[in-house]
């Protein structure tokens, strides 16, 4: 809990008039001695609580010995009140186990009070009321406190409901979607050759795989930033017989290819062609054997990852007389090949292009289409529709996650809430884990946000520390806006200004009318809510319930 320095207030004396009881007589006369002080003078949330120290100071030769009095601290407020826990103390001479109150010296306690925060108490005052009851060395001698005409102290005014204000939505985190504003496509055709040749066959190259091969070139080689155009022709031999053998004869082939292709595609103009040979194809050798169920294939991996000489792994894998049976029919022939390869770079639609559909056919956009869509508008009500449809239509985490954080910038933290749940459900994340701490904190549910804290962002991990009243170190982690409340909230105004340089936002220029408010700087004060205001209309109806604000016109 903060300690909060002393600060006296004024004494507002409703009745001084006791009754007749002796114990009150005299009481009644000096009752404008009684010091009473609360600290803070403002009163402050915490965490859900408003939290003061009240001091009551009775002078020397005041308190009657038989004298007992019950003070109660009422939070009063337009529509009701709260009365907190009551103090009892009595004189000397009473038979009870009160806090006693020397006559001779006089004396003073000290009270921590709490109440419920309500938020009808913004504008509020802390009263002290005051009952008494005789001991049975009274001459009255009533034994029930009743409603002593003594004094009823206001010693606070207002709540400061800063910590409210906290922009927990500023620390939330958007997942990243995988749009791409171009994508790379290609179309392959494979001709295979017999063993130890370099000869496209007849039927070598398949008429319906040449065919969409063709179509593909055509649809795209002369579009922006396309190399269909250029044909690619990669030759290779299978990993069998002689090194030296085998690169020769993958060149071979790769030239035969693009002669082949070449023929294929005359009546195209405009296309070029290039072919290189890669020696053995010991890659697609590893794929075709990790893709086949044949019995021992661990093995020959393992061979792979074994050895890098072609040589010794062929010796290796020729030793497994029944394994190397089974590739030699179901393996190397189709390693006998020419690759041929042309690629498009194709565009996405364009960010014009996205909007116009969100604006009339926003569901039959792409999971990635809307997620980037949403990217490109700044007001969160607009993000929050494209993420919703995003989420119905594709059930995506990330869909859920960036639905909350938009809820959240509209200030609807409830809803927020069940968007993130939704998003946990589906796929866990550090995102979704650091929104459903922050959606907590805005909820005021600061135990069930330290649950998630841990596993947070250190800018939760400070927003945490602020709720709890720990300002000092939320203040150290946190930065622009949040770090300004955080340093107004520890008093130092200083560091609150400088923390909102280069904000121009309505929320920071309420709080420069707050913080100049504090420094006495009324007109200044009334400056800056202006220009919130001008910003945000919703922020009149704020200050006029603010207490920081009491004196701004």
């Amino acid at each position: 809990m903060k300690n909060f320095a002393k600060v006296a207030l004024t004494l507002a004396v409703v009745a001084f008039a006791f009754t007749s009881c002796d114990c009150y007589k005299k009481m009644g006369k000096k009752i404008d001695q009684v010091e009473y002080s609360c600290t803070p003078e403002i009163l402050s949330l915490n965490n859900g609580e408003v939290v003061a120290n009240v001091t009551v100071k009775f002078p020397p030769k005041y308190f009657n010995e038989s004298a007992v009095l019950k003070i109660t601290p009422v939070l009063v407020f337009e529509g009701g009140e709260i009365a907190g826990t009551p103090k009892y103390v009595q004189g000397e001479k009473v038979n009870d186990n009160y806090t006693v109150i020397s006559w001779k010296n006089g004396g003073q306690y000290t009270q921590t009070v709490t109440f419920p925060y309500d938020e009808r108490a913004k504008i509020s005052t802390l009263e002290l009321r005051t009952e008494s009851k005789c001991s049975s060395k009274c001459s009255e001698n009533y034994s029930e406190f009743v409603p002593a005409e003594m004094a009823t102290a206001v010693v606070a005014k207002g709540i400061n409901t800063l910590q409210k204000d906290f922009d927990y939505a500023d620390a939330m985190q958007y997942m990243a979607d995988n749009f791409k504003k171009s994508e790379t496509v290609d179309s392959k055709l494979y001709i295979l050759y017999n063993i130890n040749q370099a000869k496209v066959g007849k039927k070598a190259l398949n008429d319906e795989q040449t065919q969409l091969f063709k179509e593909f070139v055509l649809a795209n080689k002369d579009k922006e930033n396309s190399q269909a155009g250029n044909i690619f022709v990669e030759g290779y031999a299978s990993p069998d017989g002689p090194e030296k053998l085998n690169n020769d004869l993958s060149v071979k082939r790769g030239k035969a290819g693009r002669e082949a292709v070449e023929k294929k595609l005359a009546d195209i103009e405009g296309l070029t062609y290039n072919d290189e040979g890669f020696g053995e194809d010991w890659e697609g050798f590893q794929e075709l054997v990790e893709a086949s169920d044949m019995e021992d294939k661990d093995l020959i991996l393992q061979v792979l990852k074994l050895y890098d000489s072609p040589v010794t792994r062929e010796a290796e894998i020729k030793n497994m007389s029944e394994v190397y049976s089974a590739l030699k029919d179901d393996v190397l022939p189709a390693l006998r090949r020419a690759k041929v390869v042309s690629t498009a770079e194709l565009a996405s639609k364009t960010d014009d292009e996205l909007k116009a559909a969100v604006a009339s056919n926003l569901k039959d956009l792409e999971c990635e289409e809307m997620l980037y869509a949403a990217t490109l508008y700044n007001d969160a009500e607009t993000k929050a529709k494209i993420y919703e449809a995003c989420a119905k239509k594709y059930n995506d985490a990330r869909a859920y996650n960036n639905l909350g954080v938009a809820l959240s910038e509209m200030g609807e933290y409830k809803k927020a809430a069940d968007a993130f749940k939704k998003a946990a459900k589906l796929a866990a994340s550090s995102e979704v884990n650091n929104n459903i701490a922050l959606a907590n904190l805005a909820e005021g549910n600061v135990k069930e946000a330290k649950k998630y804290a841990t596993a947070a962002s250190k800018e939760a991990q400070a927003l945490v520390a602020a709720a709890e009243g720990n300002y000092t170190d939320a203040a150290n982690k946190l930065e622009g806006y949040n770090a300004a409340l955080a340093e107004v909230q520890n008093g130092n105004l200083a560091a609150a200004k400088k923390a909102l340089q280069g904000d121009n936002s309505a929320n920071a220029e309420y709080l420069r009318a707050v913080i100049a408010a504090k420094e006495g700087k009324t007109s200044e004060a009334a400056a800056y809510l202006k220009s919130a205001v001008a910003k945000d209309k919703t922020l009149a109806e704020k200050a006029k319930n603010d207490v920081n604000l009491a004196n701004v016109k």
